[in-house]
C-alpha cells in the first residue's frame, strides 16, 4: 500500500469518526427537553446565533493558525473542541453554558479547514481529486451512519437524547487519538514553503519581519491571481452567498420542525432525513462528476434554476403545517445545494493554482460568514426581528430567489453578447 493512501485512509477514519454524532439531530429536543429545561426564545434567540458569530470571528485566525503550525494540531485539536463541546452539551446548565456550547462548536467548524487542506500537503499533485473525493465522502459516511444510529436509537426507545450525547462524546474522543497517529507535515504554503519548519534559536529580528513579509506577499498574490479571474470570481460569489444561506438553513432547520411538531405530539425522523439526505447527497455528487456539461455555458442557467428551486422549498417548508413537508423540502433543499457547491468547487479549482485552493476556500467561508453574521442579526437574534422559525424560513426562500433572478438575468444578459 502506497504511503499517501495510508495517510488518506487515516485521515478518512479520522473524519468518518468526528462526523459520527448521532445527538445531533434531536439537539433542539434535548435542550427545550426536561435535560436542560431551555424556552424556546432563548434556544432560538439567544443560543443559537453564538455559532455564527463565533465562527466568522474564529475563521481567519484559525486559516493563518492552521498554515503556521502545519495543520496536524489543529486537526488534534478540531477533536479537542468537539470532546468539550460534548462534555459542556452534558453537565452544564443553563443559557450560558449552552452559549458556550455554541461557541466550543463554532471552533471545531472553523478548524475543520485543517481537514480539507492537509491532506494536499502529503499526497502528489496527481492525487489530488481522488483525495479530495474520499475525504469527502467520509464525512458524508459519518453524517450518513450518525442519522441512522439515532434515529434507530431513539424509535426502539434503546436511548433517549440524553444518553445519545454520551456516544457522541466517545465518537469524538476516538476520532482525537486517531488525529494523533496522523504524519507530521514538513512544510505548508504559506508561512512554512519550501524551509524547514523549525526556526533556531538565534534568529534574528530582520529574519521573523521578513518571513512575515513574504507570507503578507504570497498572500496577496495568490489572492490578485484568484479573484482577477471574472469567471471564478462569479462563481466564488455564488458560493458565498449560497453557502450563507445553507449555513443559516442548518442551524434553524431543528426550530422549525419544533415548531411545526412540538416534542411528544410526534414521531420523530429527524435522524432519518439527516441519513437520507446526506446518503442521497453522496450519490448527486458522484453522478455530477461524471456528467459531460459544459458549465461555462450552462453553469448560470442551471445556478439560476435551482436558486429558484431552492427558495421555492425553503418558502413552502415556512408556510406548511405538515411536518412531512418541512422533511422533504429540507431534504431537497440540501440534496440540490451539494450538486451545485460540487460544481462551484471544481469550476472554481480549475482557475487556482493548487496552492491557491485553500486561499480562496477560506475567503469565501468567510463571505458566507459575514453575510449569514447579516442575516442572523436581522432575522434571528434577539436585538432584531426575532421572527419565528416559519416566517425566518420564508425569508430564506425569498433570499434564495433574489440569487436566481440575479443569475437568470447574467444568463440572459451573457447569452446576448454570445448570441452577437
Amino acid at each position: 500500500m502506497e504511503k499517501w493512501f495510508k495517510i488518506c485512509l487515516l485521515l478518512c477514519l479520522f473524519g468518518v469518526l468526528k462526523e459520527l454524532r448521532p445527538s445531533e439531530p434531536f439537539l433542539t429536543q434535548y435542550l427545550v427537553g426536561p435535560w436542560k429545561n431551555l424556552t424556546t426564545d432563548e434556544v432560538y434567540s439567544e443560543i443559537f446565533p453564538v455559532w455564527t458569530y463565533s465562527y466568522l470571528a474564529l475563521l481567519v485566525v484559525v486559516f493563518l493558525v492552521t498554515d503556521f503550525l502545519l495543520y496536524k494540531p489543529v486537526i488534534v485539536f478540531e477533536g479537542i473542541c468537539y470532546i468539550m463541546t460534548w462534555c459542556v452539551l452534558i453537565w452544564g446548565q443553563g443559557v450560558a453554558a449552552m452559549q458556550g456550547v455554541e461557541f466550543l462548536y463554532a471552533a471545531a467548524t472553523a478548524t475543520q479547514i485543517a481537514y480539507n487542506t492537509y491532506i494536499y500537503a502529503q499526497v502528489p499533485l496527481s492525487k489530488f481529486q481522488v483525495v479530495t473525493a474520499y475525504t469527502q465522502a467520509a464525512l458524508l459516511t459519518g453524517r450518513c451512519i450518525a442519522g441512522i444510529l439515532g434515529q434507530v436509537l431513539v424509535a426502539t426507545g434503546l436511548c433517549d437524547y440524553y444518553t445519545l450525547n454520551f456516544i457522541s462524546l466517545a465518537f469524538v474522543s476516538a476520532a482525537t487519538v486517531v488525529a494523533c497517529f496522523l504524519p507530521n507535515v514538513s512544510q505548508s504554503i504559506y508561512f512554512h514553503h519550501g524551509v524547514d519548519q523549525i526556526t533556531s534559536n538565534d534568529s534574528t529580528a530582520s529574519e521573523t519581519e521578513w518571513t512575515l513579509a513574504s507570507v503578507y506577499q504570497l498572500l496577496w498574490i495568490d489572492f490578485k491571481s484568484s479573484f482577477s479571474n471574472a469567471y471564478m470570481l462569479k462563481w466564488s460569489l455564488w458560493w458565498a452567498f449560497a453557502m450563507c444561506g445553507y449555513f443559516q438553513v442548518l442551524n434553524y432547520i431543528q426550530p422549525l420542525w419544533e415548531t411545526v411538531a412540538p416534542s411528544g405530539t410526534n414521531n420523530i425522523y429527524n435522524g432519518a432525513v439527516e441519513a437520507t439526505h446526506t446518503f442521497l447527497s453522496a450519490l448527486a455528487t458522484i453522478a455530477i462528476g461524471y456528467a459531460p456539461v459544459n458549465w461555462s455555458v450552462y453553469g448560470e442557467p442551471v445556478i439560476a434554476v435551482i436558486s429558484l428551486f431552492e427558495g421555492a422549498m425553503l418558502y413552502l417548508a415556512g408556510s406548511s403545517n405538515e411536518l412531512w413537508v418541512a422533511y422533504v423540502t429540507y431534504m431537497a433543499f440540501c440534496i440540490t445545494y451539494s450538486v451545485l457547491i460540487t460544481i462551484a468547487s471544481s469550476e472554481v479549482a480549475k482557475g487556482l493554482k493548487q496552492e491557491s485552493y485553500g486561499l480562496v476556500f477560506g475567503i469565501n467561508t468567510f463571505l458566507a460568514l459575514f453575510f449569514q453574521t447579516i442575516l442572523t442579526l436581522i432575522v434571528a437574534d434577539s436585538a432584531g426581528l426575532a421572527l419565528e422559525p416559519p416566517d425566518q424560513f420564508k425569508v430564506y426562500g425569498g433570499y434564495y430567489f433574489v440569487l436566481g433572478v440575479v443569475f437568470i438575468s447574467m444568463a440572459a444578459y451573457n447569452a446576448g453578447r454570445r448570441s452577437n
